[in-house]
């Protein structure tokens, strides 16, 4: 269930236009009460408390978490107009950044989703299992369906693509070179969806023992906080090797980068800021406006 907000953040920021953003977050309201109503069948107060949980916390993410957001992009957008060499270090800090705001932007919703946890009976924890159980196989499907050769191949095609929509039109000779850097990074998918199929398991289990709110809140915490505490030490090694090599190719591609390139980069990113600016404001502006209503109405004099 944690996972639906980064969904909408991935669309909108690594596949889709401006307008398309704008429409998409403005209607994430929607989007994501239909994407956790599909995990199991929730009874209507339960679908009336998703509903409620779900716009308290789009306001709060239009409100704070758009501000992190551009602080990131503003971020990224410096790093990427360098004109020297970017350091590991750099390329780590932006990587770590990207993940603390990943998990700033789950944060919120923990108590309100251990709390709608905690309400499920034991026939909608089965549909809960059996959901989550299918989206892993899918997911299996998807990343790693083919043999390990087809799947180094399938993920240095969506690098490439990804780096074209951001920087603009490769040329032959740096495809080649991406090609080669993330062919050469560990394949680490199998690690990532066994760690995740693991602490699915472990929620359900949990479940199943009907706890109380703040043990379930306890554990998500940890999944998302402390993740390392819940993994393998193989799993631990591979995520981290992933890491570094991943920091290395982010500085190597920046050295591929042509001038023009780097000013596509910086327009694309700007126009986005731009659009999450809007957004942000347009959200203060009603807030303000709700308030001043409610201080004219008859009930707050």
């Amino acid at each position: 269930m944690k996972k639906s907000l980064a969904i909408i953040l991935a669309f909108s920021l690594i596949g889709s236009g401006c307008n398309t953003i704008n429409l998409v977050y403005r209607n994430a309201d929607v989007y994501l009460q239909h994407k956790i109503n599909a995990y199991t069948s929730f009874n209507p107060q339960q679908k009336e408390t998703i509903h409620k949980e779900v716009s308290n916390y789009m306001m709060w993410h239009r409100k704070v978490a758009l501000q992190e957001y551009i602080s990131f992009l503003q971020n990224l957008n410096g790093v990427s107009q360098y004109e020297g060499e970017i350091s590991l270090d750099e390329a780590a800090r932006l990587r770590k950044h990207l993940l603390d705001l990943y998990r700033k932007t789950l944060v919120p919703a923990i108590l309100p989703t251990a709390h709608l946890l905690t309400d499920l009976n034991n026939q909608q924890i089965e549909e809960l299992d059996n959901t989550l159980a299918e989206q892993i196989q899918k997911q299996k499907k998807e990343q790693f369906g083919g043999n390990l050769d087809e799947n180094l191949e399938r993920r240095a095609e969506k690098t490439i693509a990804f780096l074209e929509w951001l920087a603009g039109d490769l040329d032959k000779m740096q495809q080649q070179e991406i090609m080669k850097m993330s062919r050469s990074l560990p394949f680490v998918s199998p690690a990532y969806i066994g760690f995740r199929e693991a602490n699915q398991r472990r929620l359900i289990a949990l479940l199943k023992d009907h706890p109380g709110e703040q043990t379930i809140a306890a554990f998500l915490t940890s999944w998302i906080l402390s993740p390392e505490t819940t993994r393998t030490s193989q799993q631990q090694g591979e995520f981290q090797s992933f890491e570094s090599s991943s920091d290395e190719m982010v500085v190597r591609i920046h050295k591929l980068l042509t001038t023009r390139q780097k000013e596509h980069i910086k327009t694309l990113i700007s126009t986005y800021i731009d659009e999450m600016r809007i957004i942000s404001r347009d959200t203060s502006e009603k807030g303000a406006h709700a308030m001043e209503i409610l201080a004219a109405s008859p009930k707050s004099r």
